[in-house]
């Protein structure tokens, strides 16, 4: 009886185990079954957007929604008319549980601030495929500064997965077959209304963005119930920022291309090789020596000045100007008395020694010099405020590099509205090239061309020495030397009306409200932008207006200067 009873508890238990098992076979089945975009997200909830009003809905309504992911499924869409692009005519957000916001900018006659603030504000990423190219564009066409772009292949890749564009990734990472059909991809964004299948394609776009962003993050940090019900992890959320943020605003590199930080390679006592990668993107800039060498430069009496670098050291020594007192680290002394000693907190900064790391990151592997006064207006300074200019120079690395100039783009527009000094766009560069000469000169190569080759028509031969006949009246005929002399001709010449937007804000600091202002208006720019966690010590938002000051009360400093200057 014992034996029947354990034979029919065994029965009982494999029985169960087995269809246990054949049920989670079956959810798992229907889990991992393919479907199309209209059946797998019909639970969305799309509002297109065409007025101010709706707009401050929709946006408060998505705000309400993204409080624990702090994210949105980002996308646009334009017209491309003969090749060239139109402005963004539509911008598709949506929150992960499927609350989608399309917003039809070539309908709205501005943009609201609502749509505006959301998509300038940094505590939200906007994850998209590629969406600081979008970025670009939306500050092109609309003077809107998209910040916290997040490319959802940077977490792809984080996550080891194989990445690829977003129909791949919602087919590879959620089951969900997109409709990329060029049909739709490239019909006409700016229609009066809009048809259900652009609806679905834009919406199903933005939301399959988000939905994967947060999946990847649950599985490659949450718990296995997470990812596999694909919910939220509300510890993992609380962290987002620390996880994302060194991938905000960079732009997505294919592991075939050129990747900087893999590649750097080290000696055995960890420090940079002559063999250093360059980035393709910074091809000149990124260093693969330290910046800061930390040498010392000395007074007679042996009163520490400033830290200098190696060569300045040895050109002191080579010049018979200095001597050599300590080789390691390398100190020179002066044989002259200096202009000027350290004073205070401004003088003490060229005493401290400098890290050869990233000021914003601390990555150590590679850095890049960042100006935090842009170059493009630093140069119109008077030499007065162009001495100790090393105070706003730091590293960056390539990621943190390419995102600081990004954000700074922000600070050109409103300067340029400022000051009245646009931007240069396509058509206002220095250099101006002539249409008409450049027709003449296609002409003169394409008949240079089939002279050899003899591949033109006889009507289109004709066509084209009539264009170089009627610019050169003075030839009676075409010949072979006036061919190569109109093939060589300048097509490019410098545009008499330019005038550089740094230059003309420079200007207008200079006659308002000083040049101290516009340094400490990018110094503070850099810290709130990048919020850097390593900046040198004593670094300071007044540090010229210090040092200025000081030179103005030792008399070295006039008050033609001081009042251009601001002081």
């Amino acid at each position: 009886m014992d034996t029947y009873l354990k034979l029919k508890t065994f029965v009982t238990s494999t029985a169960l185990a087995v269809g246990f098992a054949g049920a989670t076979l079956l959810i798992l089945k229907y889990k991992l079954r393919k479907r199309n975009a209209v059946d797998a997200l019909n639970y969305l909830i799309i509002r297109n957007v065409i007025t101010e009003e709706s707009c401050d809905e929709v946006i408060n309504e998505l705000r309400r929604r993204i409080g624990l992911h702090k994210a949105v499924g980002f996308d646009c869409e334009w017209v491309t008319n003969q090749g060239r692009r139109q402005p963004v005519a539509l911008v598709q957000l949506s929150s992960y549980d499927g609350y989608c916001g399309l917003f039809r900018l070539s309908h709205l006659k501005t943009i609201p601030n609502s749509l505006k603030e959301l998509l300038e504000d940094e505590n939200i990423f906007k994850v998209g495929v590629a969406p600081f190219d979008d970025a670009k564009y939306l500050l092109s066409d609309y003077s809107v500064s998209l910040k916290s772009t997040l490319d959802l292949r940077h977490i792809v890749e984080l996550a080891g997965h194989t990445s690829g564009g977003l129909a791949f990734l919602a087919q590879s990472e959620l089951n969900i077959i997109l409709d990329k059909s060029w049909r739709v991809r490239c019909s006409n964004w700016e229609v009066d209304e809009l048809t259900q299948t652009q609806i679905n394609y834009a919406a199903a776009d933005a939301h399959v963005s988000i939905k994967i962003f947060v999946y990847l993050i649950n599985k490659k940090y949450g718990s296995i119930w997470s990812w596999l019900n694909r919910s939220s992890d509300n510890k993992v959320w609380h962290n987002i920022n620390n996880i994302c943020w060194k991938y905000a605003d960079i732009g997505f590199k294919n592991k075939h291309t050129s990747k900087l930080g893999s590649e750097i390679k080290k000696d055995k006592e960890g420090k940079l090789t002559k063999d250093s990668v360059v980035s393709k993107r910074y091809p000149h800039a990124t260093r693969s020596k330290p910046l800061y060498h930390n040498c010392f430069l000395v007074a007679p009496d042996g009163e520490l000045l400033c830290t200098c670098d190696t060569k300045k050291a040895e050109w002191y020594v080579d010049k018979g100007l200095a001597d050599v007192v300590n080789d390691n680290p390398l100190t020179v002394r002066l044989r002259f008395e200096p202009s000027g000693r350290s004073v205070g907190d401004v003088g003490r900064y060229y005493q401290l020694t400098k890290e050869n790391k990233c000021v914003v990151c601390g990555g150590d592997n590679s850095y890049i010099r960042k100006n935090v006064v842009p170059r493009e207006y630093r140069k119109y300074f008077p030499e007065i405020m162009k001495d100790h200019s090393s105070h706003d120079v730091v590293l960056l690395c390539t990621g943190c590099h390419q995102r600081s100039n990004m954000r700074d783009q922000a600070v050109r527009e409103r300067l340029a509205e400022q000051c009245g000094a646009p931007l240069a766009a396509h058509t206002d560069n220095k250099f101006k090239e002539d249409a008409d000469c450049k027709k003449i000169r296609s002409a003169a190569r394409a008949l240079l061309y089939q002279s050899r080759k003899h591949v033109l028509p006889e009507e289109r031969r004709k066509e084209l020495e009539q264009i170089i006949l009627r610019n050169f009246p003075q030839h009676e005929q075409i010949t072979e030397e006036l061919l190569q002399k109109v093939a060589d001709m300048q097509v490019v010449f410098e545009n008499i009306d330019y005038e550089s937007h740094g230059h003309k804000v420079v200007e207008y600091f200079m006659k308002h409200e000083g040049l101290l202002q516009l340094e400490r208006l990018w110094r503070q720019h850099f810290l709130t932008s990048m919020r850097p966690r390593h900046m040198p010590q004593l670094w300071s938002l007044d540090h010229n207006e210090q040092r200025l000051k000081i030179r103005l009360e030792e008399g070295r400093l006039s008050d033609e200067d001081a009042k251009l200057i601001g002081l």
